[in-house]
C-alpha cells in the first residue's frame, strides 16, 4: 500500500497485478511512502487511518484471473529471481511465499507438469482473491488490459497535473500471449466453473473461440458463500504477518529509504 500525503491518495496493491512497478512509481514521483504491508487492504487501512486520510482518493487495479493463474504458473515453472526457493522469502520467516506457493511449485518441477496439469490439479473451487475485499472501497480501479490509460487517469483524478507514463514493466519470462494455449477444450468445463463467476462479476469476457458459456449456478452459489466466509475471516480473525518487507525487494526498499 502507497499513501501520499501530498496529493491524499492511497494505492492498493493487489498480488500479481503490477503493484511493484506502480508503488515504485509512486515513491519516485509523487512523494509516495510505503504504508503498511505491501498488499495491504482498505479494512487494515480504515483501522488506523486518520479522519482526514479516510477522505484520500484511493484506487487499485483488477486484472483477469485467468491471466493471474498463468502468470503465476509461469513464475514457478521458471522459478522467477529464484523465489520460491529462496528460504528468507518463505512465509514462516516474515516472506511472501507460502507452503502452498511451494507446493506448486514442487508438483509442477517434480512432474514436468504442464499448465493443464497444474490447473485441474490445484483449481477446483470457484477463483476469487483481495480483488473482492477491496476494490467496492475504491473511487477508482485500473482495469490491467488499460493499464497505461487508467493509470493516469487514477492520477489526475486524484488531483497531479501531467502525470508521467508508467515505464513498462518487464514481462513474465515464457509467457505466452495467447490463452488459448493454456485454456486447452480439455480443462474448458473445469475453467468456466473456475473462473465464470469473478468473470462475470468484474465483466471479464471468456475466450471468444467458446461462444456463449453459461456458467453453473452451483459455481455462483459457492462464489457467493466462499467470499463471504473469505471476507469474515479476513476481516476479523487473519493473523496479518509482519508489515516490514525483507531488504532487496522493492517495497522493502522503500521502507528502508534505500530506493532510488
Amino acid at each position: 500500500m502507497i499513501i501520499s500525503h501530498k496529493y491524499k491518495f492511497v494505492f492498493i496493491g493487489l498480488p500479481f497485478s503490477a503493484s511493484s512497478a506502480i508503488s515504485k512509481e509512486l515513491y519516485l514521483q509523487y512523494e509516495g511512502a510505503p504504508y503498511l504491508r505491501k498488499h495491504s487492504l482498505y479494512h487494515e487501512f480504515e483501522k488506523v487511518a486518520t479522519k482526514n486520510e479516510k477522505d484520500y482518493f484511493v484506487f487499485a487495479l483488477l486484472r483477469n484471473p485467468m491471466e493471474i493463474v498463468v502468470t503465476v504458473y509461469e513464475k514457478m515453472k521458471a522459478n522467477s529471481k529464484g523465489n520460491f526457493t529462496n528460504p528468507d522469502l518463505f512465509s514462516e520467516n516474515g516472506g511472501h511465499i507460502t507452503k502452498k506457493h511451494r507446493e506448486k511449485f514442487n508438483f509442477i518441477h517434480d512432474n514436468k507438469a504442464s499448465f493443464q496439469e497444474y490447473f485441474l490439479n490445484f483449481f477446483k473451487k470457484p477463483f476469487d482473491n483481495f480483488s473482492s475485499l477491496t476494490l467496492d472501497n475504491c473511487d477508482f480501479v485500473i482495469r490491467y488490459e488499460n493499464i497505461a490509460e487508467d493509470y493516469i487517469l487514477a492520477l489526475e483524478k486524484s488531483g497531479v497535473s501531467n502525470p508521467k507514463p508508467l515505464p513498462v514493466a518487464n514481462k513474465t519470462a515464457g509467457k505466452k500471449k495467447d490463452l488459448s494455449l493454456y485454456y486447452s477444450n480439455e480443462i474448458k468445463d473445469r475453467t468456466i466453473k473456475v473462473f465464470g463467476p469473478f468473470l462475470s462479476k468484474y465483466n471479464y469476457p471468456f475466450l471468444e473461440s467458446w461462444g456463449e458459456v453459461k456458467v453453473p449456478l452451483s459455481s455462483k452459489l459457492q462464489f457467493m458463500i466462499l467470499g463471504f466466509l473469505r471476507k469474515v475471516n479476513q476481516k476479523y480473525f487473519k493473523k496479518l504477518p509482519n508489515t516490514t518487507e525483507i531488504k532487496g525487494t522493492i517495497y522493502g526498499d522503500m521502507q528502508r529509504g534505500k530506493l532510488n
